[in-house]
């Protein structure tokens, strides 16, 4: 795998949106950001069941990634005085630093790792792929082991969880699902385990790699295929969509089309601000609300199919 060059811009938190204009001006769209504030409010929201503890600080890490156009010694220096400079237009960067370092894209895919713990979701638990153990003391019925690697869904994020909730409440014996956007193939992993009939798509083929290897780690047999909602052939009982919201409504035509009479339709992925526009579009899309649920700024649904 490639080798990164990390550069590090320690700068204060005022002028953060000050520093994306300046790293927009260089061409630069590969970073992130570490906020010690963020983290706080992601645990006030419930926003994932692990959160770091950070000291509180003025101050962010953003972090940004190079595959290839490295920047000198110089360039960083230039970098270093253009986020100084801010303060001329009324921003306080502080006492801004800019560190760089290599990264291997091996140790990266991995580092996440050591922050992912077992869960369980009603009657299911999820384990980590590379960890043993006994399961949960609860009532469990189905155990799925996972490694997401670079795909979305390890079940820690609340949207992932409500979609296995939902598909826990439906009777998927024998019964055709779609999962549309699989990510790692936690949800049609899931669904396969609850008797379904699955196919799933996604249009990342980081995705599309991740899941195959899913299932066949839980020995559960389904499709996996690069593409989107339009590219799947027959009647399903279920589509399930655990994606965002300005993907979710342009969908709710197609889906319904899709459906077979009184079929489901489990979305997710929907922040609090769009909730409206998403019942809005389900409900021309004449679809039913049976449940929606609402964790922190994350909203899912099962929708039926009007007859």
């Amino acid at each position: 795998m490639a080798i990164w060059q990390e550069v590090r811009i320690m700068i204060n938190r005022s002028a953060v949106e000050g520093a994306y204009a300046v790293l927009d001006k260089w061409g630069i769209d590969n970073f992130a950001e570490d906020d010690s504030g963020l983290i706080n409010h992601a645990a006030e929201m419930g926003w994932g069941d692990y959160f770091p503890e950070k000291a509180p600080s003025e101050q962010v890490t953003i972090t940004c990634y190079f595959p290839e156009a490295q920047l000198s010694l110089e360039q960083l220096e230039q970098l270093r005085q253009d986020l100084l400079n801010l303060e001329q237009f009324g921003f306080d960067p502080g006492q801004v630093a800019v560190l760089q370092g290599n990264v291997d894209e091996e140790d990266w895919a991995h580092a996440w790792k050591a922050y992912y713990r077992p869960l369980r979701v009603g009657r299911v638990w999820i384990q980590p792929s590379w960890e043993t153990g006994d399961v949960d003391d609860g009532e469990v019925d189905i155990v799925v082991r996972l490694d997401p690697g670079m795909a979305f869904g390890s079940g820690t994020h609340p949207t992932t969880a409500m979609c296995i909730e939902f598909l826990q409440s439906l009777n998927l014996t024998g019964k055709m699902l779609w999962d549309v956007g699989t990510g790692s193939g936690i949800l049609a992993i899931v669904a396969a385990k609850l008797g379904a009939q699955v196919q799933a798509v996604d249009i990342d083929p980081v995705a599309v790699k991740v899941a195959r290897e899913n299932r066949d780690i839980n020995n559960v047999a389904f499709a996996v295929e690069q593409g989107s909602l339009n590219d799947l052939e027959g009647t399903p009982h279920v589509i399930v969509a655990n994606i965002v919201a300005h993907v979710i409504g342009p969908m709710m035509e197609d889906v319904r089309r899709a459906l077979g009479p009184g079929g489901f339709f489990i979305a997710a992925g929907v922040i609090q601000d769009k909730d409206a526009e998403i019942l809005s579009l389900a409900k021309d899309a004449d679809f039913r609300l049976l449940r929606r649920v609402a964790r922190g700024e994350w909203v899912g649904y099962l929708f039926q199919r009007g007859e």
